[in-house]
């Protein structure tokens, strides 16, 4: 039985085997499964960003959270404005439910509006401020808070 073998002479007259086809596969898969595993890793810049957002909802979130537990506040939704360096229309995008979708990581946080269900009461709004001023680290005239619009049954208040 004869050995396939795929080999030429180069100008020495020496036998040089080429690399047969699987050999080439099992090389370009490797390649491209290292370049997925440093993109997903974030080594380059490349995928860290999406971790990094995904990181800050869930603080949102848990802010929201937590806002909810003062007494009087009741159900809250937070909005967040970040600067946009390139943005081509000032209003686009320019709140953000509770993420930070479509920001890049460098856009630093501008203002947040806060609907809030006790939002009516003048001590519900001054707790508010104070507390996302310090937590948030803006300046309070960058914080709006308004009352949100009742849902469900008017009854209920009867």
């Amino acid at each position: 039985m004869t050995e396939r073998r795929t080999a030429s002479s180069n100008e020495n007259g020496d036998v040089m085997q080429k690399p047969t086809r699987k050999l080439q596969t099992v090389i370009l898969g490797t390649i491209v499964v290292l370049v997925i595993m440093t993109m997903n890793s974030g080594i380059f810049g490349i995928g860290g960003e999406t971790r990094k957002t995904e990181e800050d909802s869930r603080e949102y979130a848990a802010l929201e959270q937590a806002l909810m537990e003062i007494e009087g506040v009741g159900e809250v939704a937070l909005y967040f404005h970040y600067e946009h360096a390139e943005a081509e229309n000032p209003l686009s995008d320019y709140f953000s439910l509770s993420s930070s979708q479509g920001r890049k990581q460098s856009d630093p946080l501008r203002g947040v509006l806060v609907v809030a269900e006790g939002a009516k009461e003048p001590g519900v709004q001054n707790a508010l401020s104070k507390i996302l001023s310090t937590v948030l680290q803006l300046p309070e005239h960058r914080i709006v808070i308004v009352e949100m619009k009742k849902r469900g049954n008017m009854d209920e208040e009867q």
